[in-house]
């Protein structure tokens, strides 16, 4: 047995050893891959094949050779390109040239998670634009520098290029765009900390202007995919309501000339709500009818998708047999169309299938495949923090933290000295402690006599404090009968009664009507409302008036009507009081409704 295990062993380490071999192997045969296509793209070489060519006609083939580089991901040798052709569009002053030029640039570096220089070309750009009243341009170096301070998670950041964006596109009626601002304010505010209700209200109200939006927009296809969007953000919430909006987006996509991509789209998103939520039946419906579609109109993201939720399908059906092939043919499907932000889940996937079945082979190729993806992964958030930190502290406080890191040194030496002088310090005296313990000892033997006749008259008087006990338990449940017939009382009396209304409300009045003293009434308000008399008649009087000036057929009525009506004397009380629960006064709550209800 102890053979087996050695030779086991051994055998397992000659496979790692082999699956590192060719992993290093790869590793430098892409390196010297790619040294050998920097090698065969000669910049110099490039321009003297070109020949004779204007400098503003060069810069723009510089340009659009960039792109080529982009496409073949060369982002060192593009990212060459755009820098000649910016520096020929400078000696020519061709600034909305170099808007673009800019505006590529922001891409490449993001692309190579370099955010600051990123972040950088997206500023210029946008510089470019204001210079030139470019709104096309400023809009696209808006949206990167959204994305970059969103991948930094400064979501308030985000949300201010957002909205400037969203302005812009109202003024140019550019509805296609303004959907997508709204999906994105939408995403953002999902993510914000904030009072529930007026989450969800103002949630509701982006998801309905962009949803408008992309109807005026007459674009079908982009209402299509903004629908299913919307069911996707829904699921974690409200699954009916989920089930809504990508019925919907069927519905709508179903009315488009076939096949399209659209309704591949929400076919296949449509499945994956109905795998996560167990319904397995309806999921392969729409896999199936899916599958073909995505297959003729070449829609080559989804098709891998549909590949890697149909081996879910079947693997959560236990036909692994059946869902392996899947698998892979989702992975050739994303090695090939560089559709790689699936790869990490296969990999996992197929780790854990091969694991449970005990395949250790392709267990450990699975693995090693996967981690491979996480190291990547993990490089890129180090990149973001790193861009994070850069985002927070300037350069110019680098010696200040130095410093701070000198004192927090320095104060380290103090508390270990300290510490020193503690542990002698409590040496001497656990000494002197113990030789007290031994004075305390003998007199012990003095008490014990003492304590037997004190414990004796313990007991008695426990006996006595369990009978007062129960008298006061008896005593404090009459009490809380008492207290709750009180407050179904009092909630009678505003809720249903509305005797918040009468003007000259007092606590003694009310005390008198509800027969009881004002003490109690008002220790009851002060212990169950946290708030006391007076600003427990304005909650019921605040929220009566908001339901007023909600309520449009109540127009008709002023401001100070609607005081008088819900119970103050002055107009200038009601304001205070609203203004100190809504933190608006009246007149622009009642402003801000009628706007929200004509959007």
């Amino acid at each position: 047995m102890n053979d087996f295990i050695h030779y086991r062993q051994k055998k397992n380490i000659h496979l790692y050893l082999l699956i590192f071999s060719i992993f290093f192997i790869s590793i430098c045969f892409f390196q010297i891959k790619n040294l050998n296509a920097q090698e065969q793209f000669n910049i110099t070489e490039y321009l003297e094949s070109l020949g004779n060519y204007h400098d503003d006609s060069l810069a723009h083939i510089l340009y659009k050779k960039s792109q080529d580089f982009i496409n073949a991901d060369s982002l060192e040798i593009a990212n060459e390109l755009l820098v000649y052709s910016i520096e020929i569009a400078q000696e020519q002053n061709d600034t909305l040239l170099i808007g673009s030029c800019k505006l590529t640039q922001g891409k490449v570096f993001n692309e190579l998670l370099n955010y600051r220089n990123s972040f950088q070309a997206y500023n210029s750009a946008y510089d470019i634009s204001k210079q030139s009243n470019d709104t096309v341009l400023m809009i696209q170096a808006m949206n990167g520098i959204e994305r970059y301070y969103y991948q930094l998670e400064l979501i308030d950041s985000a949300i201010t290029y957002c909205v400037a964006a969203l302005n812009i596109n109202k003024l140019r009626n550019n509805y296609t765009e303004l959907s997508d601002n709204y999906g994105r304010l939408y995403s953002y505010q999902r993510y914000t900390t904030g009072e529930v209700l007026l989450n969800t209200f103002v949630l509701d109200g982006l998801i309905d202007s962009s949803l408008k939006a992309a109807i005026k927009s007459e674009d079908r296809s982009l209402l299509c995919y903004v629908i299913t969007g919307f069911g996707l953000a829904k699921y974690d919430t409200d699954i009916e309501k989920a089930f809504e909006y990508m019925q919907a987006a069927r519905d709508s996509a179903r009315k488009l000339p076939a096949p399209s991509k659209e309704l591949v789209y929400t076919l296949t998103k449509s499945s994956v709500i109905c795998l996560r939520y167990n319904q397995t039946k309806q999921a392969r419906i729409y896999l199936y009818e899916a599958l073909p579609l995505a297959e003729k109109t070449n829609y080559t993201s989804q098709l891998t998708h549909i590949n890697f939720l149909m081996g879910d399908l079947l693997n959560a059906e236990d036909s692994i047999t059946q869902a392996i092939p899947y698998y892979y043919k989702a992975i050739e499907l994303a090695e090939k169309y560089r559709h790689k932000y699936y790869l990490p889940f296969i990999y996992n996937t197929l780790f854990e299938i091969y694991q449970s079945n005990e395949n250790l082979d392709k267990s450990d190729k699975f693995q090693q495949k996967y981690m491979e993806v996480f190291r990547k992964n993990h490089n890129r958030e180090m990149n973001i923090q790193i861009a994070k930190l850069s985002a927070k502290y300037q350069i110019d406080s680098k010696n200040e933290t130095i410093d701070d890191l000198t004192i927090i040194n320095n104060q380290k030496k103090i508390i270990i000295a300290n510490q020193k002088r503690f542990i002698i310090l409590l040496l001497i005296t656990f000494l002197a402690v113990s030789t007290l313990l031994i004075i305390l000892y003998r007199q012990l033997k003095k008490i014990r006599k003492a304590h037997w006749k004190l414990s004796q008259n313990t007991l008695e008087l426990n006996i006595k404090n369990k009978e007062i006990a129960e008298l006061k338990k008896k005593r404090d449940l009459k009490l809380e009968v008492v207290h709750d017939e009180l407050k179904d009382k009092l909630e009678e009396l505003f809720v249903n009664q509305e005797i918040f209304t009468n003007k000259n409300l007092t606590l003694s009045s009310t005390a008198m009507t509800l027969k009881t003293n004002t003490s109690y009434l008002s220790a009851l308000i002060n212990k169950d409302y946290k708030c006391n008399f007076n600003q427990f008649v304005n909650k019921y009087r605040i929220e009566k008036a908001c339901e007023y000036l909600r309520n449009r057929k109540m127009d008709i009525y002023s401001v100070e009507g609607i005081a008088e009506m819900v119970g103050f004397k002055s107009k200038s009380a009601f304001n205070q009081a609203f203004k100190d629960t809504t933190g608006i006064t009246p007149s622009t709550f009642r402003n801000n409704t009628i706007k929200l209800q004509q959007l």
